[in-house]
């Protein structure tokens, strides 16, 4: 789990999500992960967007992302994994339900490639649902091509705009892959079920999906969750 140089520009340009949001949690206490050369190229992406930055100001002695995330503007977030091996403030296993005392805690949620290592990880979407509050945002980057036997699963289209979107109602904020390390523009990926073969593409490299979803409260009871390919079956 880690943060790298085209995560790190797409966690910036996410900021204006999360005004307003005070606390959050990530999955996994996220580590930068930076060539030499990637730490002037996030500084030169930062200023673009107005956020004026200094290698101090971005990178930690331990290497934990804390520092990189109170500099973008993100509210202070804490961690959440199945060890303390890493620090985090909680432990649990994201398989399993989580205790009443994280329902409806956190205005924010990252996952930085946690869920896909979940074997469960239909249970760890359901317990992120349950710990943000009725506006929360969550916002996922996680392998979903060309990164073979990196974790259990690699993520696509669906789960965002099918299950977060169709079934629970969230707002799809953003949604979009990039390659892990070129310079090339992010491809935005609109709803698959406009589509008759979904949001089916072929990628030359390996690539990050990455979304962010806001909340709409809770209902009483939710639709099943069905593949865009299948919604007219």
């Amino acid at each position: 789990m880690g943060i790298s140089i085209n995560i790190a520009i797409q966690m910036a340009r996410s900021t204006p999500f999360l005004e307003g949001k005070k606390n959050g949690i990530m999955l996994g206490r996220q580590k930068m992960h930076f060539r030499p050369n990637w730490k002037s190229r996030l500084i030169e992406q930062l200023a673009k967007q107005g956020i004026v930055a200094s290698e101090d100001d971005l990178f930690q002695d331990d290497q934990f992302c804390e520092s990189f995330l109170k500099t973008i503007g993100w509210p202070a977030l804490e961690s959440l994994d199945f060890s303390a091996i890493e620090g985090a403030q909680y432990i649990h296993d994201l398989s399993e339900p989580i205790d009443g005392s994280l329902r409806k805690k956190f205005d924010v949620i990252y996952d930085g490639g946690t869920t896909e290592h979940v074997f469960d990880i239909a249970s760890s979407f359901r317990n992120i649902h349950h710990m943000l509050k009725d506006d929360g945002i969550f916002i996922s980057c996680v392998g979903t091509d060309g990164w073979f036997g990196h974790g259990f699963y690699q993520v696509g289209p669906d789960i965002p705009w099918r299950y977060w979107s169709a079934t629970l109602g969230y707002d799809v904020l953003k949604c979009c892959t990039f390659n892990r390390t070129s310079r090339e523009a992010p491809r935005d990926i609109t709803d698959p079920a406009v589509n008759r073969r979904g949001a089916e593409h072929r990628y030359d490299s390996p690539q990050f999906l990455f979304y962010v979803v806001q909340k709409n409260g809770e209902k009483d009871t939710y639709p099943a969750t069905i593949q865009s390919h299948y919604l007219d079956y």
